[in-house]
């Protein structure tokens, strides 16, 4: 574990056949013609009588009236709403708390912004830029607000990332410097997915994973893209957001409160850095 001011700890984290034709018989035709002599030729007794046969009836059939069918029905397909992204300015209004980047007022200690062997945090250009050096380990630096039931949000670039290299935030943690690691890690890895976890202690290292890695359409995967991480937490329920779009939501009532701060894992790779261009809260309660 390291400790830094105010508070940082880092920790290290370590699927053919033949067929023959039938016979063919033909049915002889009889052609014999019997022909019948009579004894005698009638004589007509009147050469104008000459028997006639009624005309034949033949029958006329009147077709049914022809059916003209039905003209089909043409289905309607209602199109599917798209669901537009959450606006928490739009639901809360003004933020408590919107940090744009320009200084550090909400992130340096005494001695200003960290910079050792495991993390690095720098200004500039509007950006705040997070870099994890170590291999594998989850490093988190907070503030000093603590607030507990809120909706808060990051816009992040994922920087020069691949792979489960990941960038987030640490929620609910310790009230203060002194106290024991613990809170909530909602993070983003560089290949689209999400995770959140529980973290009780530091020692020994002890995360409970309550989203476990999931893959979203919602967050725009690989390097230098753009992300906006959303969290809302009251009492018991956190619902979980990328780029405005619920994600998920859960119930864990194990911390109601704490200071929040900046998440980071390097991954296999190390030294991996991501900016933010801005982080807001609104303070629900």
């Amino acid at each position: 574990m390291k400790r830094l001011i105010p508070f940082v700890l880092i920790l290290s984290l370590a699927q053919a056949a033949c067929s023959m034709p039938l016979p063919f018989f033909v049915e002889p035709t009889a052609t014999a013609t019997e022909i019948v002599l009579p004894s005698s030729t009638p004589t007509l007794a009147n050469p104008t009588d000459t028997p006639t046969a009624p005309p034949s009836e033949t029958p006329t059939e009147t077709p049914p009236p022809s059916e003209t069918p039905e003209p089909s029905e043409t289905p309607t397909i209602t199109p599917t709403a798209t669901p537009l992204p959450f606006d928490p300015s739009a639901s809360y209004g003004t933020p408590s708390l919107r940090d744009n980047m320009d200084d550090n007022r909400n992130w340096a200690s005494g001695s200003g912004l960290p910079d050792d062997q495991y993390l690095r945090l720098a200004l500039g250009s509007g950006h705040l830029s997070v870099t994890g050096k170590q291999v594998g380990w989850d490093t988190w630096w907070f503030t000093a607000s603590a607030p507990s039931d809120f909706f808060i949000e990051m816009h992040v670039n994922s920087g020069n990332c691949s792979g489960q290299q990941a960038y987030g935030l640490i929620l609910r943690g310790p009230q203060s410097a002194g106290d024991s690691g613990r809170g909530y890690i909602y993070s983003f890895a560089c290949d689209g997915s999400y995770r959140l976890d529980r973290l009780d202690s530091t020692a020994p290292y002890t995360k409970v994973e309550l989203v476990p890695w999931t893959q979203s359409d919602y967050i725009h995967d690989g390097a230098n893209q753009d992300n906006v991480l959303g969290v809302e937490m009251v009492g018991s329920e956190i619902v979980l957001y990328a780029n405005g779009f619920e994600l998920d939501s859960i119930e864990d009532s194990r911390y109601s409160g704490g200071r929040f701060g900046l998440f980071v894992n390097a991954g296999a790779a190390g030294n991996y850095t991501y900016s933010i261009d801005q982080l807001s809260y609104w303070n629900l309660r």
